[in-house]
């Protein structure tokens, strides 16, 4: 178990469902609680993503699950807190020197952001955990000196087939992935070659099934999701990487110059 405590609230972020409190180590972490206006089911999307994210490379923020008592959610204004609960509560570091990616171009060229390449695999991997909610927001550009960007991937609460609210039968009725973000544009508009693209998938359709199957168990007991749910969500990340490249390669067609 971690030994990451908050020990200050900050402030409540934009949309009221983070927050930010400093904590033990001297960094500042977002914290989404349970049983918020979303749902505990945000927390779940969260960390699954997050940690499947880990498991391929990926540029996931920097997450602990932390223990929270019911004084500490106190300190949280109670117009946002009043439903939360006390135990465990995703917390995500909080990098400065961010800016989200702009709605309008000019947007950042790959020359301008290091590893340029990881956008083409946040957006197969998107894909393939179904996420809808990639904005412009949900990016981070890391301003660093010289005028380049770091890239790091947050908010993944609206994932797999019924988002914030899946079930094991919302699971079960597995749509095509049909959201046109402005983020998987930009990624696909820098591609030149579909190589990387298809490493990437390659990655997703080797991930072991154990693997998988490990992070579901790592969700923490606390945040109510059925042994009948957690099947089905190991069942639904297993048969979505049937249609990944389908789904993918139709994008690019669409959007891409290759």
């Amino acid at each position: 178990m971690t030994s990451l405590k908050p020990v200050k609230y900050l402030e409540t972020l934009s949309g009221g469902a983070a927050h930010l409190f400093l904590f033990n180590d001297g960094n500042r972490y977002v914290v989404k609680c349970k049983n918020n206006f979303h749902g505990t089911r945000e927390l779940v999307n969260e960390f699954v993503v997050a940690r499947l994210g880990q498991l391929l490379s990926l540029p996931v923020v920097p997450f602990e699950i932390v223990q929270m008592s019911q004084e500490q959610i106190k300190s949280i204004p109670k117009k946002y807190s009043s439903d939360y609960k006390p135990g465990s509560q995703f917390a995500s570091l909080f990098i400065d020197n961010c800016i989200g990616l702009s709605s309008n171009p000019p947007h950042p060229t790959k020359d301008e952001i290091n590893d340029h390449e990881v956008l083409a695999g946040i957006f197969v991997f998107d894909h393939w955990v179904h996420n809808r909610d990639r904005t412009k927001r949900n990016i981070l550009l890391e301003q660093l000196q010289g005028g380049k960007y770091n890239i790091h991937m947050i908010d993944h609460g609206k994932c797999f087939s019924g988002g914030y609210k899946w079930n094991a039968a919302t699971l079960q009725k597995q749509k095509g992935f049909k959201k046109d973000s402005i983020v998987h544009i930009w990624a696909v508009g820098m591609l030149e070659d579909l190589k990387i693209v298809t490493s990437y998938i390659e990655q997703i359709l080797a991930l072991p099934e154990e693997s998988i199957k490990e992070v579901i168990r790592e969700i923490p007991e606390d945040w109510d999701v059925s042994l009948q749910d957690r099947k089905a969500l190991i069942t639904y990340l297993i048969e979505q990487k049937k249609t990944i490249a389908d789904s993918v390669y139709k994008f690019i067609r669409k959007f891409g110059n290759v």
